[in-house]
């Protein structure tokens, strides 16, 4: 049973030389409702992840002039795309690869000779942890909201308590003179 589809919303910038390489996968990740790019090189990487802001960017590791490790690490210092994933996905998996992917900045490495369907779920699963930021976010937006609302209570509560006071005193006040009358009149 195939999980429910992914946002459309949801952008994903394909980075690989190989320009068959980076179609299918393009193709792959379009008939699983994500709204894809696909560039060939590492600088025209870059330029398109400032441009369009995606939320993922799947990179080859191996290419010419600008490897994959040096295109994670000049994302990860655009402050705009902070909230980026990146998945390095390449036919390097020994552990050295892994460390230097993990130390260049990406959040995942993936072998392109693996199971297509392990993207898919950790895709699936960032689209998930997206989706429940955008809830926290409303949630937050809405404490706030009742924070101010609360606050506003108070301050009518505090002010109704005020008036009770004064009129309390007030009374006090009343019984007093009464009293004080009331004695005057026994005398």
């Amino acid at each position: 049973m195939d999980a429910e589809p992914i946002r459309a919303e949801t952008r994903i910038l394909i980075v690989d030389d190989i320009p068959d390489v980076a179609d299918c996968l393009a193709e792959f990740l379009t008939l699983h409702h994500y709204n894809v790019r696909v560039v060939h090189d590492a600088k025209a990487a870059l330029r398109a992840a400032r441009e369009w802001a995606p939320d993922c960017v799947i990179s080859d590791i191996t290419m010419p002039e600008m490897n994959g490790y040096a295109l994670a690490g000049a994302i990860r210092a655009v402050p705009a795309l902070s909230g980026t994933k990146l998945i390095a996905l390449s036919a390097l998996s020994d552990e050295a690869h892994l460390r230097r992917a993990a130390d260049a900045g990406f959040d995942l490495s993936v072998t392109k000779a693996g199971d297509p369907a392990e993207l898919l779920g950790v895709l699936r699963m960032m689209e998930q942890i997206k989706g429940m930021a955008m809830e926290t976010q409303q949630l937050a937006r809405q404490n706030v909201e009742l924070a101010g609302q609360t606050k506003e209570l108070l301050q009518e509560v505090k002010e109704e308590v005020r008036e009770i006071k004064q009129e309390v005193q007030e009374l006090k006040q009343d019984v007093e003179e009464l009293k004080q009358q009331q004695e005057g009149s026994e005398r």
